[in-house]
Formats: C-alpha cells, sequence, structure tokens
C-alpha cells in the first residue's frame, strides 16, 4: 500500500512539474513580446480588407488599418508591415533601362505640323457643333413647347381647390357621356335586354311602349322607341323671340293702352339710365378657361390618375374639414395630386379586402346551407348584406353619421388643448405653462447610437517605415568601384546611340505618314474641282 500511495505521488508531483514549466515558458514568452497568435496565418478576407484599408489609409497608421480589418490589433499589423518591406528588399532587381519604351524627341518643324492639324480639325469640329446645335434646335423646338406645356400643366394641377374639383369632376362626367362602348345595332341592344328581362317586367316594358305610342298618335309627335323610361312630366317649350310687329286683331283700347305706356317709356327714356356693370369670371369658370387654355381634357386627367374618385363629393369634404378643424391662420383650401393618388390606392386596397372577404363569406355561406331542406337559393350572386358583413368585419363604419361622430370623437384639436387668445393674453410673459415645461433645461445636440470610432477615442498612432531608420552610409558608399562606373557609362552610352536610331526611324515614319496624307487630301480637292467644272 505504502509502494502505490508513492507511485501517486510520484506522478502527481510529476504532473505538477510539467504545468508548471509550460505555465513559465508561456509567461516567459507572453512577457518577451512573442505569443501564439502571431503565428495564425492571415485569411483571404482579413488580407483583402488589409489591402483596402491600405490603399485608403497609409503604411504610417497602422491603427486605422487595424480597425478597418476589425479582427487584428495594431501589434499585428505593424508585423505584417515589417514582413512586406523585408520581402520587398528581396525581391528581383528591377529590369534593365533597355528594355523600357523610350520617349520620343520630335524637332520644331514637325510640332508647328501638329499645330496646323491641330488647328484645322478644330474648326471642322467647331463646325460640326454648329450644326448638330442647329439641327438640335430644330428637333427641340416642338418638344421643347411640349414640356412647357407638361410643366404649365403640372403647376396648375399642384394645388387642387374645389373649384378645380368641381371642373375635373364635369371634364370627367362629359368624357364619359361622350364615350360609350360600341355596339353593333339598336336591335341587338334591345333583343338583349328583353331577353333578360323577366315575364312581368317584359308585359310592363311592352305595355309603356303601347301607350307611349298611343299619346304620340293624340299628339301627332313621334313615337319615342327607348325601351327605358323617360323624365316625368311635360317637355319644356322652347322659348319664343318677342315679335317686332303687333298682331292685327289688336283692339283700340290696346292700342289707347299701348300710347300711353309709349309715352310713360319716352319718359323714362328722357331720365339718365345707369352704367350695368359687367361682371366678370367666377372662380370656377376661370379654372374652365385656364384648362381649356392648356389642353387639360379627359385624357390629362386620367394620364395622372385623377379619374378614380368622384372629386366634387371630395372638394365639398374639403370645405366641411375648413369650416370645423382648419386654422384660422393657415386655412386649408386645396389638396395636391399625390395626396388624391393615396387615397385612391388606400381606396384600392379596401375594395380588394372587400371583395376577398365577401367571396370567402358567400362560399361559406353556400357550403353551410346547401344541403338545408329551406334553402333555395343556387345562385352564387353576392348580396348587399354580405358586402356589409365583410366591411364590419375589417373595423370600417358604414354610415356616414358614424364615421362623422368617429371624426369628432378622435380629434387630435380637442378643447382642453387648445389656447384661447383670452389666456395668451392674461399671460404676463405672453407664454403658456405648457411652454414654459417644454423650455426647461438646455437643448442637447442628438447623439447617434452607433460607437464612437477609433479616430474620435484615440490619439493618431503612426508608423515609419523600416527604411527611415536605415544608416545614412548605405545610401552612398565611400568607395566607389571604378570598373563597375565604366562598365554602366558604357552601357549608357550605347543605349544612348540605340535611342537615337530608334527617333530618326521614328521621326521618318511620321513625315511619310504627313506626306501621304496632304498627297491624299490634294488628290480629293482636285477631283472635287473638276467635278465641279464638269457640272
Amino acid at each position: 500500500m505504502q509502494d502505490e500511495n508513492q507511485t501517486d505521488e510520484a506522478e502527481t508531483l510529476d504532473t505538477n512539474t510539467n504545468r508548471c514549466e509550460e505555465y513559465l515558458g508561456l509567461l516567459n514568452s507572453h512577457l518577451s513580446g512573442h505569443d501564439e497568435d502571431d503565428e495564425i496565418d492571415w485569411s483571404e478576407d482579413e488580407k483583402d480588407r488589409f489591402f483596402a484599408a491600405l490603399s485608403s489609409y497609409s503604411v504610417l497608421r497602422p491603427d486605422l488599418i487595424a480597425e478597418a480589418i476589425g479582427t487584428k490589433n495594431v501589434a499585428q499589423v505593424c508585423v505584417y508591415l515589417s514582413v512586406l518591406e523585408a520581402a520587398t528588399r528581396n525581391c528581383d532587381a528591377e529590369p534593365p533601362r533597355s528594355n523600357l519604351d523610350i520617349a520620343m524627341e520630335v524637332p520644331d518643324e514637325w510640332l508647328e505640323v501638329e499645330e496646323e492639324q491641330a488647328a484645322f480639325f478644330r474648326d471642322i469640329e467647331l463646325a460640326w457643333r454648329r450644326d448638330m446645335l442647329i439641327q438640335d434646335q430644330e428637333i427641340s423646338e416642338s418638344s421643347r413647347e411640349n414640356v412647357n406645356i407638361t410643366n404649365m400643366r403640372t403647376d396648375a394641377l399642384r394645388n387642387l381647390s374645389i373649384d378645380h374639383l368641381k371642373v375635373i369632376d364635369k371634364i370627367l362626367r362629359n368624357d364619359g357621356a361622350q364615350t360609350g362602348t360600341p355596339t353593333s345595332s339598336a336591335t341587338d341592344i334591345k333583343s338583349q335586354v328583353i331577353a333578360e328581362l323577366s315575364p312581368a317586367e317584359r308585359r310592363r316594358m311592352h305595355k309603356r311602349l303601347h301607350m307611349r305610342r298611343k299619346r304620340a298618335e293624340m299628339a301627332g309627335t313621334g313615337v319615342v322607341t327607348d325601351a327605358q323610361r323617360l323624365q316625368r312630366g311635360r317637355k319644356r317649350k322652347i322659348a319664343q323671340a318677342p315679335s317686332s310687329s303687333r298682331a292685327p286683331s289688336q283692339s283700340a283700347s290696346d292700342r289707347a293702352n299701348s300710347d300711353e305706356s309709349g309715352e310713360e317709356k319716352s319718359a323714362d327714356d328722357a331720365r339718365p339710365k345707369k352704367r350695368q356693370r359687367k361682371r366678370g369670371l367666377t372662380r370656377e369658370q376661370k379654372v374652365v378657361a385656364n384648362f381649356s387654355q392648356l389642353g387639360i381634357d379627359a385624357g390629362v386627367v386620367h394620364d395622372l390618375k385623377l379619374d378614380s374618385l368622384h372629386l366634387h363629393p371630395l372638394g365639398r369634404l374639403i370645405a366641411l374639414y375648413q369650416e370645423a378643424f382648419s386654422p384660422a391662420e393657415a386655412p386649408v383650401t386645396a389638396i395636391s395630386p399625390d395626396t388624391i393618388r393615396l387615397l385612391d390606392a388606400v381606396i384600392l386596397d379596401f375594395v380588394t379586402q372587400v371583395i376577398h372577404r365577401a367571396i370567402i363569406l358567400r362560399e361559406q355561406e353556400l357550403l353551410l346551407k346547401r344541403r338545408t331542406k329551406a334553402w333555395h337559393d343556387d345562385t352564387k350572386d353576392i348580396s348587399p348584406d354580405i358586402i356589409a358583413r365583410a366591411t364590419a368585419m375589417l373595423g370600417y363604419l358604414t354610415s356616414k353619421a358614424q364615421a362623422f361622430e368617429h371624426l369628432c370623437g378622435k380629434d387630435d384639436c380637442s378643447a382642453d388643448d387648445q389656447v384661447l387668445p383670452e389666456q395668451l393674453d392674461d399671460d404676463p410673459e405672453g407664454r403658456s405653462e405648457g411652454a414654459d415645461d417644454r423650455d426647461d433645461g438646455p437643448v442637447l445636440p442628438l447623439q447617434s447610437s452607433s460607437p464612437l470610432s477609433h479616430l474620435e477615442l484615440f490619439p493618431p498612432l503612426i508608423r515609419l517605415p523600416m527604411r527611415c531608420f536605415e544608416s545614412t552610409e548605405t545610401l552612398m558608399p565611400v568607395e566607389t568601384d571604378e570598373e563597375l562606373l565604366n562598365e554602366e557609362l558604357t552601357e549608357e552610352e550605347e543605349l544612348d546611340e540605340q535611342d537615337q536610331v530608334s527617333e530618326k526611324i521614328h521621326l521618318d515614319e511620321l513625315w511619310a505618314a504627313h506626306k501621304q496624307s496632304m498627297a491624299a487630301c490634294s488628290y480629293e480637292d482636285n477631283a472635287t474641282a473638276r467635278g465641279q467644272k464638269a457640272d
């Protein structure tokens, strides 16, 4: 037993010793600046972010580069920069100068030729631009007029008052009355209408036409064969102009009375007559004249998507709101087309939901009542009760009284919140208590919820490149190798001679191309002159 206990104690001691040595090694490596994290390689994403930050910032700011990377600290970025700088020193030397392209030198004569060519092309380009400008002006006159008319129409329809809404509603109503669905013939419509009527309605229609024919025969007028009901009452008589001549059957007493009245009229004519004032156009007539001048018709209203609602009732609603809720300082007298389009979108969404729920309710009703004995309605028509039930499911009020009661009850501008002028006069400082409560305390700038950046928290950390710490003795050696210097000078002289030969060849090619182009231009001019003489 003692041997086993001694063995266990020895193993425990060895384990503790190994752990202590491992811990001391890690501590020494940490204090000496060699961590295990430095041996971790950089991922491709980190390298991409490193070089992107390096192009945005500089080698001098490793702190900003580390912030852009996010997963590396400043020390790791500095180590990576040092490794890159050391790698650039060990790379191959730059390619020799003989492999690089030279910068060709040309004489002053060639510069003068280029200036002449540049002036020639400049004149051609100016003429071309002038012709294009004239052509664009001719083409764009109509488009400019269209753009101006469109802008004027937009300005005219920017704020729609009650009169604007009335006029637009009339335009849409007249357009709907003028444009109808094209039909093949009147007989087809009559036959279709008669076929759709029930037997009782068909007998009633035949009786109506029979009585209409009898009354027309008695009055000696034409028969109206339209199946629809006519307007009740007698037809209005056309007003006739008063005859200038007297009737021959006029009696003597009537003539005497007319003579007396004529004398009274002559006496009245002797009095000075009041000048009648010429009344101007009403606001609605002014809107009509403006619309006709700008060419605003039903097509323009359709293009602006203002034809979905009845705008005249909307104008009455604006007048009601102006009377009840609009402030006296800035009354609401108009509505924008964007608001009307927004209302159109809201109504479209509302109607879509109502139709969807009404169809579902009707299908459920047919499914539940189809097998009952008292159910005899097999049609799939949707009754108004189902539509009212679908509207109630959405939570909307179905009557005007309930809607206005809800509107007045939910008004934000209640009497308790309003400040009367008498209360303002009683306040010596001209301010209410609510304003004093709101003005308490300094006005602080709004702070963003995002954390502060590195630039706002820390001073800049600048890292100088390694070449700045190198000694100046390595820049220019004290001892010069004469043989290497002579070889380099000889190589430079040979390279200069090759460059001169290349420059001469390049210049000869330029002059040859110039002479060829001049000869071609002169040939074209001569051909044009001969053609003009022949004509």
